[in-house]
């Protein structure tokens, strides 16, 4: 048998792959998205069938946790996060494998100019990032944290240099752990109105150089596993009766602390099936029993809510929905 003709040489065949024509026409790519226009719920929310609107908004994003570092720098107080990071997970008496969690990150807080200058090569005009309560509001009340003040003030005041709009989120999961130690975190009644104070100090300071406010990043995953399952910070393992305890008050937060917050601008969303600003107005909590987010009145359907809740277990919405829609109707007659 023959040997087999050798193959070309490696700068030959990238030649070749580079260099072939392109053989679609305008218009002609418009057929490939034919194949996802009728895809089964949820998968028919996957795929933007579209060209981008005018005034779309470019941007990256980020929370505090995940890009600050500096975890004990600056006056700035522990976390849940922080806390919940440091739990010895090698056993007593080896060597630590590194800074834990978020102690470093991408050490944002130390090289603010750096990664403003990031957003700036991105050509992004939209810029979201979260708040550290922890760092303004070391203990989660007062006194204020002058230190963790000037930071946001000199992020903001470069991004307004840089022609970039800043959003800003007040809450992206990491609740100072004062407050986890003293009231038990979401699953106390109390965080609504400390919650509402601290909001009220961030659009004092920051509401002139901020246009764009988020209440709080995915409240489904605090609820459920931070306070039920117990995966995520504070690692709490209240099982379903609890994390609905803590979806409560989380949805409290975000719709009923606006209505008499001073010279507060209307957070972004706020509209029924957009998940973060997906809440009622009380006294209408048990219209809907719903952790993270709330759909309709008593008369929709298990179907109808499952399709305004993507990304939510059906089967763990109605395991505990009466319990909840109980322990709800009992707060509202106190």
């Amino acid at each position: 048998m023959a040997p087999a003709a050798p193959l070309p040489p490696l700068p030959l065949l990238l030649l070749l792959l580079l260099g072939r024509p392109l053989l679609g026409a305008p218009g002609q790519g418009a057929g490939t998205w034919s194949r996802f226009a009728r895809l089964p719920y949820p998968q028919d929310q996957l795929f933007l069938h579209d060209t981008f609107p005018d005034g779309f908004l470019w941007g990256a994003g980020s929370a505090a946790y995940q890009t600050e570092g500096g975890w004990r720098q600056g006056g700035k107080g522990p976390s849940v996060w922080d806390t919940f990071a440091h739990r010895p997970a090698t056993p007593p008496g080896s060597a630590p494998p590194g800074p834990a969690g978020g102690d470093v990150a991408s050490d944002s807080y130390n090289n603010l100019f750096r990664d403003a200058e990031g957003l700036r090569r991105l050509g992004v005009s939209h810029y979201r990032f979260s708040l550290a309560w922890a760092r303004l509001l070391p203990n989660g009340t007062a006194p204020l944290n002058p230190a963790g003040l000037a930071h946001y003030h000199r992020l903001l005041g470069h991004l307004r240099e840089l022609g970039i709009e800043p959003v800003v989120t007040l809450y992206h999961w990491d609740l100072p752990q004062g407050l986890q130690d003293a009231f038990g975190g979401w699953a106390s009644p109390v965080l609504p109105q400390l919650f509402r104070d601290y909001a009220e100090l961030c659009f004092r300071h920051f509401g002139g150089q901020v246009r764009y406010w988020l209440t709080m990043d995915n409240p489904y995953v605090v609820a459920w596993h931070g306070y039920g399952t117990g995966r995520l910070p504070p690692g709490v393992r209240g099982g379903p009766r609890l994390g609905y305890r803590a979806a409560h008050h989380l949805l409290q937060v975000n719709g009923g602390w606006r209505e008499g917050a001073s010279a507060a601008p209307r957070p972004l969303g706020c509209a029924k099936g957009k998940g973060v600003e997906a809440a009622l107005s009380p006294p209408r909590w048990r219209t809907c029993c719903l952790v993270g987010r709330w759909c309709g009145t008593q008369s929709t359907s298990p179907t109808e809510c499952g399709q305004l809740i993507y990304g939510f277990k059906l089967s763990r919405l109605m395991d505990g929905r009466q319990e909840l829609c109980g322990y709800l109707e009992q707060r509202e007659t106190r």
